[in-house]
């Protein structure tokens, strides 16, 4: 019953369009020729009727030559030549109908003298109407499909220069971590073990994102991921790399892009710890604030050397991916800090 309203439901709906027209003639015919409700409705239905069925043909005319990219002459004397035609039909078909309820062609002749001219002249309107109603359909739907290409396209850039940017982040990721893992077999090889599976979790972690599979992941997630990357930069940096996180409950289920935190925590590395033999400390906070999530990444490394932190190659790749996913609702700052660096983003609800 459904499938058939459904292939029904044009026809219904472009019926019920005409109803208003049927009801506005109704009462024109019963006040005007003081004819009796019943008959002026009969009279109406019959002579919409025709005006209906003769709009099909409008339609069509109207979908096949709609409203051009540029006005022409030839475009508007198509539909005069089209008006026209409707109009006299229309005309024509009502001529026939009083013809088939007198019987005389005299004395429809003398019915219709009076109104008949008028009567195409409203025809040509009336095909103007339907024709711009169509032709408004037409072009909206025109935008609506011009729109949803737009759009596809607009995904289909995103998704390839989040590849790219991916592409420049992930090489970079790898390379460090596998420097950990070399430095490691030379000294430990059973805890290279170890480390080999907390590198497979890694790529799986990575490959996943690349793929688009954990484009964006909850928080939790995306935590367990930098702990399992610390638990490998630890290898190599030992007692010098201390790592402490605050973490609101609540925000474990935030819903963020991947590799948003581990970038942040990577550049903190390279820059407040990797340089100084005593090593340094790095925290880990995440909390709402309005309806945002703000995640820091602090260090405590000599603020003075701090100054190219903000700048490293995943830090660029983040501020571009999280630009691409949420526009100017996202935020990345960067501010050095009495003792050392602090990098905050912004990921919108």
């Amino acid at each position: 019953m459904l499938r058939v309203y459904h292939r029904l439901r044009p026809a219904l709906v472009y019926l019920a369009a005409w109803s208003p027209l049927v009801l506005l003639y109704a009462v024109l015919v019963g006040t005007l020729a003081r004819q009796p409700a019943s008959q002026a409705v009969l009279i109406a239905l019959r002579t919409i009727g025709w005006a209906a069925l003769l709009g099909v043909g409008a339609r069509w005319f109207s979908t096949r030559y709609a409203w051009p990219d540029r006005l022409s002459l030839t475009f508007l004397l198509q539909h005069l030549a089209a008006a026209t035609v409707y109009a006299v039909l229309w005309s024509g078909f009502i001529v026939l109908d009083v013809y088939i309820g007198l019987g005389d062609w005299d004395a429809v002749r003398a019915q219709v003298a009076p109104w008949i001219g008028w009567q195409t002249f409203y025809g040509g309107l009336l095909y103007l109407l339907v024709a711009g109603i169509t032709m408004a359909g037409v072009a909206s739907r025109r935008a609506r499909d011009i729109e949803s290409r737009r759009i596809e396209a607009e995904a289909l850039r995103v998704r390839a220069e989040l590849e790219a940017l991916r592409g420049r982040l992930d090489p970079h990721f790898l390379f460090n971590t596998l420097h950990s893992l070399i430095t490691l077999a030379r000294l430990d090889p059973a805890r290279t073990e170890q480390a080999l599976g907390q590198l497979a979790e890694l790529l799986r972690y990575v490959l996943d994102s690349k793929r688009g599979a954990r484009e964006q992941v909850q928080l939790a997630d995306e935590l367990h991921f930098v702990r399992t990357y610390l638990a490998l930069e630890a290898l190599r940096y030992g007692d010098r790399l201390r790592v402490s996180m605050d973490v609101e409950e609540d925000a474990l289920d935030f819903v963020v892009p991947s590799l948003t935190v581990q970038p942040l925590v990577e550049n903190a590395i390279r820059h407040a710890i990797a340089p100084r033999a005593s090593g340094g400390a790095i925290a880990v906070s995440a909390r709402f604030a309005a309806d945002a999530l703000v995640l820091t990444v602090r260090d405590d490394g000599d603020a003075t050397a701090a100054s190219t932190a903000g700048t490293g190659l995943g830090l660029d790749a983040l501020r571009q991916r999280l630009r691409l996913l949420y526009g100017t609702r996202a935020r990345v700052e960067a501010a050095r800090e009495s003792s050392g660096y602090a990098v905050t983003v912004h990921v919108p609800a």
